[in-house]
């Protein structure tokens, strides 16, 4: 969650994308968008916050950051924006107010340690019935695509070199298991497979499992 300057941070969501993240969220069938409450967790410049700000209130919407110039950025956007402490495992509110816990690319920098802890935040803060959506690399698969970008980009020394700070490295089957501990219900998939774009039937749902028993089973990542 700290300042890194990230290249992803600061290209603009396409709306492919968007219509992606509403149905996730379940934002694209709800009957009233606009009385949902969101928390984006890990909020950084806030580009997730523009793109549910497109149909939900920002007073609706609220982040937490633990950056000061990111937290600073947020709110001259117009948005709700805590800044919180790298070194807390708790979330200053109450308990079930948020219908949505959104959080992308956030929890591989967190140590595990208190990982866990803030996994137990979500669900408290959460209304019954409410939604914790996240996103994170998927190793060793993430890999792959790194070097695939660094050529694709030219972008050689941002994508060849694993981010240092990914310090909880998961695999898809991994968060499955950590998230199945806590709440009810997990559903957990690949959201881009390489070359889905010219071959559709990557996309297909009988594909993406056999594509993430790959990543995760034969390839033989563990995270200790």
């Amino acid at each position: 969650m700290e300042h890194t300057n990230k290249i992803w941070d600061k290209t603009p969501l396409s709306d492919e994308t968007a219509k992606r993240i509403y149905t996730i969220c379940g934002l694209d069938i709800h009957p009233t968008p606009e009385l949902v409450h969101i928390l984006d967790f890990g909020c950084g410049g806030g580009r997730y916050l523009e793109v549910f700000a497109r149909i939900v209130p920002k007073e609706k919407l609220i982040g937490v950051e633990v950056d000061e110039i990111e937290v600073k950025c947020v709110r001259e956007k117009g948005f709700q924006c805590l800044q919180i402490s790298p070194e807390k495992d708790f979330l200053p509110f109450e308990e079930k107010i948020f219908d949505i816990v959104f959080s992308s690319n956030v929890i591989e920098h967190i140590p595990r340690n208190i990982y866990f802890s803030y996994l137990n935040e979500f669900k408290r803060i959460l209304k019954p019935g409410g939604r914790f959506v996240l996103g994170t690399p998927n190793y060793p698969i993430k890999r792959f695509y790194d070097i695939f970008k660094a050529f694709r980009t030219k972008e050689y020394r941002y994508y060849l070199l694993d981010d240092p700070t990914h310090c909880n490295k998961m695999s898809i089957f991994r968060v499955e298991k950590d998230l199945k501990s806590i709440f009810s219900k997990v559903n957990l998939n690949p959201t881009y497979i390489l070359g889905e774009k010219i071959f559709p039937f990557l996309k297909k749902e009988k594909v993406r499992r056999c594509l993430r028993i790959l990543g995760d089973k034969i390839i033989g990542y563990c995270v200790k």
